[in-house]
């Protein structure tokens, strides 16, 4: 993988020379940190001469480099677009691809693709930037078929809730159910329990009845008998 940072060999020749100019004295400053991986003043260095000169393209590049160096990536693909819009035509291709390199450490491949494909347009023959194009597009479609992964992992998630939620509404209308119907066998129990006491105790009434017929046939059986003897005469016997 090539995510070197290109710095351009005027930024040398700046940072050799002797001159008084605040402008090139603050970018001189900011390489030297540079070069001694202080990355954060010499970041600050670069701000100042961007102040300085806030048309000039150099600083915005040179702060992208600071700021990549520190591993403040999506900061660094801001600062070379910065410097990009500043329209230097020394640095416009580069920092196309220093973006570009930026976007893929921050893991926004179709941002560091577009970056390439400018890049590119420059210099449509420089091997790096090809390389790494490749190495992007490799890598947006994998985030791609991974994301598709995740999707989809979601949604069966989504859909076993959605399973394990019906199925509990599916078996507890089924115990409602047999609740209902247990209820009614019970019920149908309990009327004919009923219904069979009421039977029996109809049949019983019935015998009651007729032991009392019976009785009563026998007590006027009995007074007829004695009716018809204190009804005889003496001639009788």
């Amino acid at each position: 993988m090539r995510y070197s940072i290109i710095m351009l060999a005027a930024l040398w020749l700046w940072a050799c020379a002797a001159n008084a100019d605040d402008y090139r004295g603050k970018i001189n400053e900011g390489f030297d940190y540079y070069k001694n991986g202080e990355y954060d003043k010499a970041h600050e260095r670069f701000k100042q001469a961007g102040i300085l000169k806030p048309d000039q393209a150099l600083p915005a590049y040179d702060k992208g480099t600071a700021l990549y160096r520190s591993k403040d990536f999506e900061g660094a693909a801001g600062e070379f677009e910065s410097s990009v819009s500043k329209n230097d035509p020394k640095l416009r291709a580069d920092a196309f691809y220093n973006a570009g390199n930026a976007y893929l450490k921050s893991q926004k491949y179709d941002q560091a693709v577009k970056s390439y494909i400018d890049a590119l347009k420059i210099r449509p023959k420089e091997k790096d930037y090809k390389h790494n194009l490749e190495l992007a597009l490799r890598q947006m479609k994998q985030q791609e078929q991974q994301q598709n992964q995740n999707n989809n992992d979601k949604q069966d998630k989504k859909n076993q809730k959605q399973d394990q939620k019906q199925n509990k509404q599916e078996d507890q209308q089924q115990n409602q159910q047999r609740n209902q119907q247990q209820d009614q066998k019970r019920n149908q129990e309990k009327k004919g329990q009923a219904s069979r006491q009421n039977q029996q105790m109809t049949e019983e009434q019935a015998q009651e009845l007729l032991a009392r017929f019976a009785d009563d046939e026998k007590e006027t059986q009995k007074r007829l008998k004695q009716a018809n003897i204190r009804g005889r005469s003496i001639n009788d016997w």
